[in-house]
Formats: structure tokens, sequence, C-alpha cells
């Protein structure tokens, strides 16, 4: 009977190091994964910053091109007629997620991710006035409105968070 439960014991025993091993090793592969896809999200970001500075026109009637690059009155109106500025007090969380979710520590930063927060809701029902806005107007597509639908939102986050100062 004694050799029975030191059979088992041993057995148990092998089996929970085996097991701790195993799972050990499923742990390290997720580690790892979580590096990769950090990696992965960094090297998104600096291209997708990279596309939406490079390649993103702006209306200089709409946008003055100082720094900081500001709303004209033409932009202002732009913007009211285009009913954005409803459309961002209503979706304003959306907006603000996005640009919490890239972490902003500088004005410059907050300016981008505006930008881009504009392309990455674009596909939302309520931004259907946008498509119907840009199919009826074609000398007008996302590149050329998303910059200055940006520099509205950037404005709008900005009054929202006084910390970020530079």
């Amino acid at each position: 009977m004694n050799s029975v439960i030191n059979i088992i014991t041993v057995v148990g025993f092998s089996s929970m190091v085996a097991g701790f091993v195993y799972f050990g090793r499923k742990l390290q592969i997720l580690d790892d994964l979580k590096i990769t896809v950090d990696r992965i999200k960094t090297n998104l970001k600096v291209v997708s910053d990279f596309l939406i500075k490079k390649f993103s026109d702006f209306n200089v009637s709409e946008i003055q091109a100082y720094s900081p690059f500001s709303l004209t009155e033409i932009g202002e109106e732009f913007i009211q007629k285009l009913g954005f500025d409803k459309v961002f007090q209503d979706h304003r969380n959306d907006f603000f997620g996005f640009i919490d979710g890239e972490s902003p520590k500088l004005k410059y930063d907050v300016e981008t991710a505006a930008i881009k927060s504009v392309f990455a809701l674009s596909e939302n029902e309520y931004m259907s006035f946008l498509k119907i806005f840009l199919y009826n107007n074609p000398e007008r597509n996302l590149n050329n409105t998303a910059p200055t639908l940006g520099i509205y939102i950037k404005n709008q986050y900005l009054s929202a968070h006084p910390e970020i100062t530079q």
C-alpha cells in the first residue's frame, strides 16, 4: 500500500512539474507576443503619423499655415456649414477617446492624433454626412478635408486639456 502511495505521489508531483513547465512556456510565448505587438503598434504609429503629415492636403483658405495651424474664418464657416460642429459635440467622446489612445504629450501630438481621428472614425455611421458631402463636391476628398476638421478637433481637445502646454 505504501509503494502505491509513493508511486501516486511521484507521478502526481512529476505531472505538476510538467504542467508548470508547460504553462510557463505558454506564458513566455504570450510575453513574446506582447513585445512583438508593442513593436508593431509603434511602427504603425510612426507610419501613420508620417502619412498624415506627408499626404494631408489642407485648404489654405480654411487653415492658416502658421505655427500652429489654426482655422481661418472660412474654415470656421466650413465646419458650421458642413455640420461637423454638431456631429463633433454629439460624438466628442469618440474623438477624444481616439486622441487619448494616442497618449499625446505635446500639442503637436494632439494635432496629429486629431487629424488621424477623422480618418479613423470616418467609417462610423455618424460620419456618413461627410461621405455625402465628398461625393457631391468632387474637388474635396478626405485628404483635403480631414486637416480642417482635425484642427477643429485639436482646438476642442486642447481647450478641455489645459495641462498640455507645449
